[in-house]
């Protein structure tokens, strides 16, 4: 039960993380405080993100690829029909794609300020968490990840282009 709430408790706390700067940069707060708090959260996602695939690979799968590869496959088939453990694969990407994001905004603090690195990990995100929610989350996180897509919406239209570079 305690290994459960543990998985549990740790995707939540990376989610939540990811939802805080997203609400962020949709209120389009740009000062340097401000900033600060979204490359903090950004990175505690990231950590997040790390301990939960560590307590479920501990706890969950016994440190085996190939146990952790079965529940995907079959956690995919009953919620979609969908018999593939590819997510699996398609998580680990996402965990390098979120460390390399990390690192390079805290190496070039303008880094989100790049429109297409930005908008590329964002729609990344956006798509995984709804996949994951899908085939991982509880019935209530459904509608919580068509209001994120909402939000990416809103920031998209609210954000002004010409301040971004390329």
């Amino acid at each position: 039960m305690f290994d459960e709430a543990l998985i549990r408790g740790t995707a939540r706390l990376f989610v939540a993380c990811y939802v805080g700067r997203l609400c962020l940069d949709a209120a389009g707060w740009r000062d340097a405080a401000s900033q600060r708090v979204a490359r903090w959260l950004w990175t505690a996602g990231c950590l997040g993100f790390v301990l939960h695939v560590a307590v479920a690979f501990h706890f969950q799968h016994g440190w085996s690829h190939a146990a952790a590869f079965e529940h995907v496959r079959l956690r995919t088939l009953r919620e979609t029909g969908w018999d593939s453990g590819i997510g699996l694969d398609v998580n680990y990407a996402f965990g390098l794609l979120w460390s390399a994001d990390t690192l390079l905004w805290w190496r070039q603090l303008d880094w989100p300020e790049k429109r297409v690195p930005y908008w590329t990990v964002q729609a990344s995100f956006a798509f995984l968490m709804i996949q994951a929610t899908a085939v991982f989350g509880p019935p209530f996180w459904k509608p919580a990840c068509v209001a994120i897509g909402l939000l990416l919406v809103m920031l998209h239209m609210s954000r002004p282009h010409s301040a971004h570079k390329s």
